[in-house]
C-alpha cells in the first residue's frame, strides 16, 4: 500500500494542486463551450468569420484561429429572423445588425470575446416593407436601412452606446427604379451612401449630413443585376457584382461624390459575381463566380487609374459541387475565406479556406471545409469581426 500512496512532499503537493486547477479549467471550459482560458485572455484579440443565413434562421459564427483555420463556436448558427440578406458589422467588431424580411425586421447582436451572440434590447425595429439592406457608418453611430417597395426607400437610426436603435427623425428617401431588392454601401470617409437595385439596374446616390440626414444626389443606370458595392479604401473606387452581365461595373468617385465609369468598364468576370472585395492596401479585387465554367474566384489587379486586370492563373476553381457567393479576408493578408451561397457537399453552406501568395494568386489550403450550418447565404451576408483588439 505504501508503494501505491507515498508520501507527498512540498512539490509533490504543489504539482498535484496546479494539475487540479488545470483540469477543473479545462472541465469549466468545455461545459461552458469557450476555448482554453489562455486564449479568452481579457484584452487579447479574437477573430469570428460571421455568416447570416437567407434561407434558415440564424447566424453561423466560426472562430478564426491564429494560423488561419475556422472552427464552429459552441452554440452556433445564433437564431435571428427569417430571410437575411445583408449583414453589417460595427467598427470595432462589437455589435452585428441583419435585415430580416419574412417577419420584416432588423435586430441588433453583441458579439461577445468567446464568439457568442446576445440580441441588444432596444435593438429590434420592425419595419413596413421588406428591408433587404442594413449598412453602419464607417464610425458605427448610424444605421442604413434600405427597404424595397415601388418605390423603396432608405431610413435612418441613430446607433446608441448600448447598441440599441433610435430613429433620427429624418426623412425617409426615396430609392428610384425598380427597388425591391436593394442592397447598399457606405462611402469609406462617410460622406456619401450608395444603393444599388437588383431589378432597377440602377445606382443611387445620398450625401449623408449631420445627424443621419441622407440628400438624394443622382441614380445612374449600371449593369444589369447589380449587388455588392465595393469601395477600395481610399474611396477611389467603387465596383459593382453585376450579376446578369457576368461582369463587374467600375467607378471613379469624384471629390463631390460623382461617379464617373471607368476605363475598360464592365470588366469580365468568367462567371456569375457576388460580392466583391479588396484588399486594405487597395491593390487587388477578388470576387466569387457562383455560376460559370466551373465555379471559382475571380482575382484582379487594381491599377493606379482603377481598371482591373486579371491576376495571374485566375479564375481559381472552386471545389465541385459549390457555389461561392461571399468573401472575406483575414487581415494577416494571407488568407481568404469563400463562403457558398449553396452547396451539394453538405446541408449547409461550407465555408473554404484559400491561401494568398506574394502575387496576389490564390491556392486551396489543405484545410478542410468547415459547415457553416446557414442555409443558403445569399447577398452581402458574411463579414470577418475582430473583437478586443485591431
Amino acid at each position: 500500500m505504501s508503494r501505491l500512496a507515498p508520501q507527498r512532499t512540498p512539490l509533490s503537493t504543489a504539482r498535484v494542486a496546479a494539475g487540479l486547477t488545470v483540469a477543473l479549467g479545462i472541465v469549466l471550459a468545455l461545459i461552458m463551450g469557450q476555448q482554453p482560458m489562455a486564449s479568452s485572455a481579457p484584452g487579447s484579440t479574437h477573430r469570428f468569420l460571421l455568416t447570416a443565413a437567407t434561407g434558415s434562421m440564424g447566424i453561423s459564427v466560426l472562430r478564426v484561429s491564429d494560423s488561419g483555420g475556422l472552427a464552429p463556436v459552441a452554440g452556433t448558427p445564433f437564431r435571428t429572423g427569417f430571410g437575411v440578406l445583408s449583414l453589417t458589422v460595427s467598427p470595432d467588431g462589437s455589435t452585428v445588425y441583419v435585415p430580416h424580411i419574412v417577419e420584416p425586421a432588423v435586430s441588433g447582436y453583441r458579439l461577445d470575446r468567446f464568439g457568442r451572440l446576445h440580441e441588444i434590447p432596444g435593438a429590434r425595429l420592425n419595419f413596413s416593407g421588406l428591408p433587404t439592406a442594413a449598412q453602419l457608418a464607417p464610425d458605427g453611430k448610424h444605421l442604413y436601412v434600405v427597404v424595397g417597395g415601388l418605390p423603396g426607400r432608405v431610413e435612418s437610426f441613430a446607433v446608441t452606446a448600448s447598441g440599441a436603435l433610435r430613429p433620427t427623425g429624418m426623412p425617409a428617401v426615396r430609392v428610384d427604379g425598380l427597388s425591391v431588392v436593394g442592397q447598399a454601401a457606405v462611402d469609406p470617409d462617410g460622406r456619401f451612401l450608395r444603393v444599388v437595385t437588383y431589378l432597377g439596374t440602377t445606382l443611387s446616390s445620398y450625401a449623408i449630413g449631420p445627424g443621419g440626414r441622407l440628400t438624394p444626389r443622382g441614380v445612374m443606370s449600371i449593369g444589369l443585376g447589380p449587388v455588392a458595392p465595393a469601395f477600395t479604401p481610399d474611396g477611389r473606387y467603387l465596383y459593382t457584382s453585376d450579376e446578369l452581365t457576368l461582369s463587374m461595373s467600375g467607378f471613379r468617385v469624384r471629390r463631390d461624390g460623382g461617379l464617373t465609369r471607368l476605363p475598360g468598364s464592365p470588366f469580365v468576370t468568367g462567371g456569375i459575381p457576388h460580392g466583391a472585395i479588396v484588399t486594405p492596401d487597395g491593390r487587388r479585387l477578388y470576387v466569387p463566380n457562383a455560376i460559370g465554367v466551373g465555379t471559382s474566384i475571380a482575382g484582379f489587379d487594381v491599377h493606379a487609374d482603377g481598371r482591373l486586370t486579371p491576376l495571374p492563373h485566375s479564375p481559381y476553381p472552386m471545389p465541385l459541387g459549390s457555389l461561392p457567393g461571399s468573401l472575406a479576408l483575414n487581415p494577416d493578408g494571407k488568407h481568404l475565406y469563400a463562403v457558398d451561397v449553396a452547396t451539394v457537399r453538405s446541408t449547409s453552406s461550407q465555408a473554404h479556406t484559400y491561401l494568398i501568395a506574394a502575387d496576389g494568386s490564390l491556392r486551396p489550403s489543405n484545410r478542410q471545409p468547415v459547415d457553416t450550418g446557414a442555409l443558403i447565404t445569399d447577398g452581402p451576408v458574411v463579414a470577418l469581426a475582430t473583437v478586443g483588439g485591431p
